[in-house]
């Protein structure tokens, strides 16, 4: 269902390409790429995100830290009294060794989702700035058609083809260009 819909998309957007490439016949259609990730990685913006997702994650594994070391504690706590205990209290305290660890296993698996949750948002922010940027010097020089070629998602570019925009827009970020 999703694979159907994916092709229809794609199918839709190759005919409006194919479409307005025919109806500007007289206007050749102008390609450019970059790969986001090097812009990005230049990106002020960028090591912001990257040095809050780990003071982020630091906190977080300070505090899980805290959690096992506090379990550890108790369960020797546990061994050491355990045959000194009347059953009542060995039973309660096997169930909080038991909570601790349960608890302890739920925080990790939340934290995982958080920190995920928040790269997500962090990076968005700055694939929005990238993304701005690009519009904007494609809009600027002509090009009908700005190619990613980060994550094999275009496989080749014949040479001509296809104008490297990369310093242009480093530029337009206010970040020196590539030599």
């Amino acid at each position: 269902m999703i694979v159907r819909k994916t092709l229809r998309s794609i199918v839709c957007i190759f005919s409006i390409l194919a479409c307005s490439i025919i109806a500007q016949a007289q206007t050749p259609l102008r390609l450019a790429c970059l790969s986001h990730n090097a812009v990005m990685q230049r990106m002020t913006q960028y090591h912001e995100a990257q040095k809050s997702l780990k003071a982020l994650r630091s906190q977080y594994e300070a505090e899980a830290k805290r959690s096992e070391e506090d379990f550890q504690r108790k369960f020797v706590e546990f061994m050491d009294g355990q045959k000194d205990f009347p059953e009542t209290i060995l039973l309660k305290r096997q169930n909080e060794l038991q909570n601790m660890l349960e608890s302890n296993a739920k925080f990790r698996l939340k934290v995982q989702d958080l920190l995920a949750k928040a790269e997500k948002d962090l990076m968005g922010d700055v694939k929005a700035v990238l993304v701005e940027a690009v519009q904007a010097v494609a809009t600027e020089e002509g090009y009908g058609l700005v190619l990613n070629t980060d994550g094999d998602s275009v496989s080749f570019i014949a040479d001509g083809v296809a104008t490297d925009i990369t310093n242009k827009v480093l530029r337009k970020l206010d970040i020196a260009p590539v030599d």
